[in-house]
């Protein structure tokens, strides 16, 4: 009995201490496999940061090191690939060992078969091991790839950007490339893992706000909603928010990006939500508008049709072959024609993926697999009237996927769920 209890306290420690996010370590090893590829022969280095989320305290990792590794709770760790090495092609660098801070924490797996296993890497070092690797890597090749973003950005000289200097002021042959189109291109076109990862957190995103739809009422605070919807996002198994939610009622609704979320709703208020849940790091992005008092004023459904009439032609546009900002001229036209063109006043899409404003070239056209927003609006301060509604759409072969299809928008059902309360 008692040896079976330790091979239980083992296995918690096992998984819970760790926690590094390794389940599907082929889909992760295939990413290195491809990006080692196009690198050709330099040495690449990904960074997987030492950020704190704001709003939790929690480490955020950088999701380029999160996209290759699936791990996603070792601060200061790195990713090394050296494609033309005959045998490490890849290495793990992981920050040493602190006990003191693994009493606060939560223990740390030492370097090991275990380890190994968990991460899909055979080869594992501290990272004050990585300048000597450098150092003999660097004698087979002169090209050194930055392949992420700077990452620690709280720093006067981001880490990773301090090595690359490093590097350079030892080894004046070095050729420093930016390389980062590399990962940015093979974040954009979603697999259908991927895809199923962002509809799970759609379906979450809806039932925080079906919950706020069917619970609402004038006299609340917009804090009051969003705890409410928060919560409910937690108990369908988003660990994170997508992004910091706003919950904006009344004159609040013509703030773009309004975060206080302290306001009353007031009787006739428009309630406007943009918000989304994460689930296992990837976002759903949604914004709704509605009436509190469960029917829309004359002037509040004009508005309201109006950047209904605009998303839905915006949405015909996409397929392959289209750039975004087409897809925003369409609802632009829509908007201006009505009259209302100098009321809205940012651009329609953007990508979404790991990031809620994932990476992506603007520039460039839709290809399938691609995920985007499409979210006009109108706002008018002078009659406390904002009105934005955001769907997440996929690039496909032919066209496009609603993926958020199932999150009402139509004005008719809202007010019919409003009034059922």
């Amino acid at each position: 009995m008692k040896k079976i209890k330790w091979i239980l306290i083992v296995a918690v420690l096992f998984f819970g201490a760790s926690q590094l996010l390794a389940s599907n370590l082929e889909t992760f090893k295939q990413r290195r496999k491809i990006l080692s590829e196009k690198m050709g022969k330099g040495i690449g280095l990904v960074f997987a940061g030492s950020e704190v989320n704001g709003i939790t305290e929690e480490f955020v990792v950088n999701p380029d090191f999160y996209y290759l590794t699936g791990i996603a709770d070792e601060p200061g760790a790195i990713l090394l690939l050296a494609p033309g090495e005959i045998r490490r092609k890849e290495i793990l660098f992981l920050e040493s060992r602190d006990p003191e801070d693994e009493r606060w924490t939560g223990e740390r797996l030492s370097i090991g078969e275990m380890l190994r296993k968990e991460t899909g890497f055979y080869y594992i070092y501290r990272t004050n091991r990585l300048a000597g690797f450098l150092d003999r890597l660097l004698n087979n090749t002169n090209i050194l790839c930055v392949l992420s973003r700077p990452v620690g950005y709280t720093s006067s000289v981001p880490k990773d950007l301090e090595i690359f200097r490093q590097i350079q002021s030892r080894r004046l042959n070095v050729d420093v490339k930016d390389c980062t189109f590399l990962i940015t291109g093979m974040r954009l076109i979603k697999s259908p893992e991927e895809i199923s990862l962002m509809k799970k957190a759609i379906a979450i995103t809806k039932a925080g706000l079906m919950k706020v739809f069917k619970n609402v009422k004038t006299g609340m605070i917009e804090s009051d909603v969003q705890i409410l919807l928060e919560n409910t996002f937690r108990e369908n198994g988003a660990k994170n928010l997508a992004f910091s939610s706003i919950v904006a009622t009344g004159h609040n609704t013509t703030v773009l990006h309004y975060t206080k979320n302290n306001a009353e709703i007031e009787k006739g208020d428009l309630l406007l939500l943009d918000v989304g849940a994460e689930y296992k790091h990837y976002a759903a992005d949604v914004t709704r508008t509605i009436p509190v008092s469960g029917k829309f004023s004359p002037e509040q459904r004009k508005i309201y049709e109006l950047v209904l009439k605009a998303q839905n032609e915006a949405m015909k546009k996409v397929k392959p072959g289209i750039l975004i900002d087409e897809v925003h001229e369409t609802a632009r036209k829509v908007i201006e024609d009505a009259g209302y063109g100098d009321y809205f006043i940012h651009g329609t899409s953007h990508f979404i993926g790991i990031e809620v404003h994932d990476v992506g070239d603007y520039d460039k056209p839709l290809k399938p697999g691609m995920v985007i927003s499409v979210e006009p609006g109108i706002y008018l301060p002078n009659k406390d009237i904002g009105v934005r509604i955001e769907d997440d759409v996929l690039v496909t072969e032919k066209g496009f996927e609603l993926l958020t299809k199932e999150i009402p928008r139509d004005p008719d059902e809202l007010e019919k769920i409003l009034q059922a309360k």
